[in-house]
């Protein structure tokens, strides 16, 4: 580990130099922030207990958002920091978290951390899901902050990989003070990369406890986008590379089963947006449907809308008769295939869910879900939803699935709080 520490400390001086560029060209202080140089007090805000809470993307930032919501009722007074790895996640944690502060991480690198802790001033370091930076656990091991991973997983496509440098990870991973795993199979990943065996616990997966979206917020997403009650919605959330094209070529498909439906396509990156563009120029030829960005909608008479915005694609769920969720047609291991069965809408995903494999199976198992095998599958299941009473059935059983798994939130807050107290003699 000090020979990491060498090796990324060197690396410190080429990062100042990408700022003075960044700055040069793009005027932003994104890059500030990934060198530990946060703008705002230390001090703002409440004068509790101060926590920091990281985690990656949009995705893990929707997972915890459960947790800081307990963690705020059991400590009004709570100082909650946030940070992300990416811009989307810190967009969302701003938006949506109600957190003191909100930043981009550091850099793993001492100088970075050394900046970001003494601005941060943390009493408690939680790690969301699979964030295992190395130094940053062993600069919070070195000034006496407890670290603790909460709905903590290691996915199967991650794991091989962990496993060939567990020698970078192992001294970090004994450091968690507690690692509170999603699965049995977290438990045992955890361990063999390092983590103290009587310190990881299977508590569950936090993102089920997630509220379904606020009425007010889908009615006025419902109004701005001009869908109407009784419109026959389907929605294909957190698409992929390699299945977008089968989803968008298979549009024919669907409008010729449900000739009245509207569709909604969320990428769960907005990487390839001129390939919607260009595919879904050729659907209007073809077929004379409009089609529209969300970020440039000039027309609410749109066949096909593309959520091109963060933030939305859980109203665009709740307004569903049907929802597919993407990252599953491809062996990405599955997005959160529960967040459109929180509003009672059924769903449906790829075979490819390793990640989300207890709620595929619950929702399966309920009869509110089901698995296909290709896009075109999809597109024939969707269609059968159209009719009103068999989405509403499948809907309900959906919801019914959810509610089978929820309970890992209050778990984790009772743990949290149990070791915090224990660590900082603070009383709940």
């Amino acid at each position: 580990m000090p020979i990491l520490k060498f090796i990324l400390g060197c690396l410190y001086p080429l990062a100042r130099f990408a700022l003075f560029i960044a700055r040069v060209r793009h005027g932003s202080s994104t890059f500030e922030e990934r060198l530990g140089i946060y703008r705002e007090l230390p001090m703002g805000g409440p004068k509790g207990p101060k926590v920091w809470l990281h985690a990656a993307s949009a995705g893990e930032v929707n997972a915890i958002l459960p947790l800081v919501k307990a963690l705020r009722s059991r400590r009004p007074d709570l100082h909650l920091t946030i940070t992300t790895t990416s811009r989307t996640g810190r967009k969302m944690a701003r938006e949506r978290s109600g957190a003191d502060r909100v930043h981009l991480a550091p850099l793993d690198i001492p100088l970075c951390l050394t900046r970001a802790f003494d601005s941060i001033r943390p009493e408690l370091y939680l790690v969301a899901e699979t964030e295992f930076w190395p130094l940053c656990l062993l600069e919070a091991k070195r000034r006496g902050v407890p670290a603790i991973l909460v709905n903590g997983r290691v996915s199967n496509k991650s794991f091989p990989t962990y496993r060939m440098v567990r020698f970078l990870f192992r001294e970090a991973l004994e450091s968690f003070a507690a690692c509170l795993v999603q699965a049995p199979v977290d438990r045992d990943r955890v361990i063999e990369l390092g983590a103290k065996p009587d310190r990881v616990e299977v508590i569950g997966q936090m993102k089920y406890d997630q509220s379904p979206p606020d009425p007010e917020k889908v009615r006025a997403f419902a109004t701005q986008m001009g869908i109407r009650e009784g419109d026959v919605v389907f929605t294909f959330g957190s698409l992929r590379p390699g299945e977008e094209e089968p989803v968008l070529e298979g549009l024919g498909q669907l409008f010729d089963a449900q000739p009245q439906a509207r569709v909604i396509l969320a990428p769960r990156h907005f990487d390839n947006l001129k390939y919607y563009q260009g595919t879904l120029e050729g659907l209007s030829r073809d077929r004379s449907l409009d089609w529209a960005l969300r970020s440039d909608l000039k027309s609410t008479a749109w066949r096909v809308l593309v959520l091109d915005t963060v933030g939305d694609l859980s109203s665009a769920y709740a307004l569903s008769r049907a929802a597919f969720v993407g990252g599953t047609l491809v062996p990405i291991g599955g997005h959160n295939v529960m967040e459109p069965a929180l509003s009672s809408v059924p769903v449906c995903f790829g075979p490819h869910h390793s990640n989300v494999a207890e709620a595929a199976e619950a929702l399966v198992a309920s009869g509110g879900g089901h698995q296909v095998d290709t896009a075109q599958t999809a597109m024939e299941w969707m269609a059968m939803q159209g009719d009103p009473l068999a989405s509403r059935g499948a809907g309900l059983k959906a919801r019914a699935a959810v509610d089978s798994l929820r309970g890992a939130t209050d778990r984790t807050a009772e743990r949290v709080f149990r070791f915090f107290q224990t660590q900082t003699q603070v009383t709940p």
